[in-house]
């Protein structure tokens, strides 16, 4: 994760930042599919010539069936394959962090827990946030959807 800008989700007063190059494009849910089947996703995403399977986090980072309401946005990962992956959220923003005098301090070794994307941690606007990057967080959900 060597960049300055980052997309940051903000859900279940989850403070979420990811690498904005690894973000294809934030959405609203209005556009979302509800999910017809018995999937942990909780629709998809089809437009811009994409299509997507968006899931819903809750604050343990856990996948929720069911989206709160509070949730207005998704942003669609990019993967290392063709497909993308969606991630409802409450509020979405863009940030520098050079430009927000951040700096993120990387997770201590006895902190980091197998399979979690989480690995940076940042102190941002009174929260403990966490920083992971997007391939990661993608891996992490495939994995809980086994």
């Amino acid at each position: 994760m060597n960049t300055d800008f980052y997309i940051l989700l903000i859900f279940d007063n989850r403070y979420l930042f990811i690498p904005q190059d690894e973000v294809q494009s934030v959405e609203i849910v209005a556009d979302l599919q509800p999910n017809q089947n018995n999937k942990n996703e909780i629709g998809k995403f089809v437009g811009h010539g994409l299509e997507a399977p968006i899931y819903c986090l809750d604050s343990n980072l856990s996948i929720m069936k069911k989206m709160p309401s509070s949730r207005e946005y998704f942003i669609l990962l990019k993967t290392k394959t063709e497909k993308l992956l969606g991630i409802v959220c409450d509020e979405v923003e863009n940030i520098d962090m050079k430009q927000e005098h951040l700096h993120p301090q990387t997770l201590p070794k006895i902190m980091q827990t197998k399979g979690l994307p989480i690995r940076k941690l940042l102190f941002y606007q009174d929260n403990m946030s966490c920083i992971c990057d997007g391939i990661a967080l993608v891996k992490y959900i495939n994995a809980q959807n086994i």
